[in-house]
């Protein structure tokens, strides 16, 4: 039985909270790599298009605040207590990339767009390093159209263009359709995963010949990830100490743009097919981030689904 997309979109979006999506402005046409540009750096605003701004205004109206203040002196405190707090996580993102681009050949950014992805982005970008650290985006064919442009979004507010890959025998979404079928997800979830996200991943990194993989995985993301170091081998997670709530306080306080689609309801994003809305009241809950993702899916062998493959040891 053929899952259509616009099926898997509404799906994803649930119902009874479904939000037209804003029109599609980038062409789904054949994803190449291209190096990352020289950056000319623009005024920290949020530069946002205008039609899919219509749509999803990133005026953080919609978005959650998870601590409780108090009032009086103790809302006084709290607040003094997360401007510092926030400083000094900040001030040690931008010494831990220095270090990286001063230690680490030719550094990698795989971003998925989300939260966190945002905030490193634009920590990347404030601390002049566009030019020295390649963005990577990963088309998996299954994303929300709203992904790619918001892809175009970042690309025209920061200056840059991201190197994107794809299924490697597949030039086109309509290419990968004609050839595996819409559905493929749902026939060979590990050869999915595979063809569409680790090997075009695997890649990327190769091609790069980068001795340091830039990502956004954090500790609060669940117990997978509970003991997640900075510094991990080749890998390097500069927000593993950050919150969920972090992220968000960084994003509102630099005015960051992010994904469209928090606005109404996804506190993660990723393929249309394994992504759900999460209740605001879960967001900044212990693994509420993700506990949209792979919601009742199965691995090839039976167990819980809980990564797309590209993070599984």
């Amino acid at each position: 039985m053929k899952t259509s997309l616009a099926f898997l979109s509404l799906l994803a979006a649930g119902a009874d909270a479904f939000v037209p999506a804003a029109p599609v402005l980038s062409t789904r046409a054949a994803a190449s790599s291209s190096a990352t540009s020289a950056v000319q750096h623009v005024p920290v605003r949020m530069g946002l298009n205008p039609e899919l701004a219509a749509n999803f205004p990133r005026d953080f109206a919609t978005i959650p605040k998870g601590t409780d203040y108090g009032e009086g002196k103790d809302a006084e405190m709290n607040k003094l207590f997360e401007e510092v707090r926030m400083s000094n996580l900040e001030s040690q993102l931008a010494d831990s990339f220095a270090k990286l681009v001063a230690e680490k050949k030719n550094p990698i950014f795989t971003t998925a767009l989300i939260a966190g992805d945002c905030v490193i982005l634009d920590a990347i970008a404030k601390a002049g390093l566009l030019d020295k650290i390649k963005v990577v985006f990963v088309d998996t064919y299954f994303l929300f159209p709203e992904s790619l442009d918001f892809l175009h979004e970042v690309e025209e507010h920061y200056g840059f263009k991201a190197s994107i890959y794809h299924c490697v025998d597949c030039e086109t979404q309509q290419d990968f359709y004609d050839k595996y079928g819409e559905d493929y997800w749902m026939e060979d979830i590990d050869q999915y995963d595979k063809k569409c996200k680790v090997e075009p991943l695997m890649r990327a990194l190769k091609e790069a010949e980068t001795e340091a993989w830039i990502n956004g995985r954090r500790r609060d993301h669940g117990f997978e990830r509970a003991a997640l170091p900075v510094w991990e081998g080749t890998k390097f997670n500069p927000l593993s100490f950050w919150s969920f709530e972090d992220c968000w306080t960084y994003l509102r306080k630099h005015n960051v743009p992010y994904h469209p689609l928090h606005d109404v309801g996804f506190s993660s994003l990723g393929d249309m097919q394994s992504t759900r809305k999460v209740p605001l009241e879960n967001w900044f809950s212990y693994g509420g981030e993700r506990s949209g993702r792979f919601e009742g899916m199965k691995n090839k062998d039976g167990s819980e689904k809980t990564e797309c493959g590209i993070h599984s040891k």
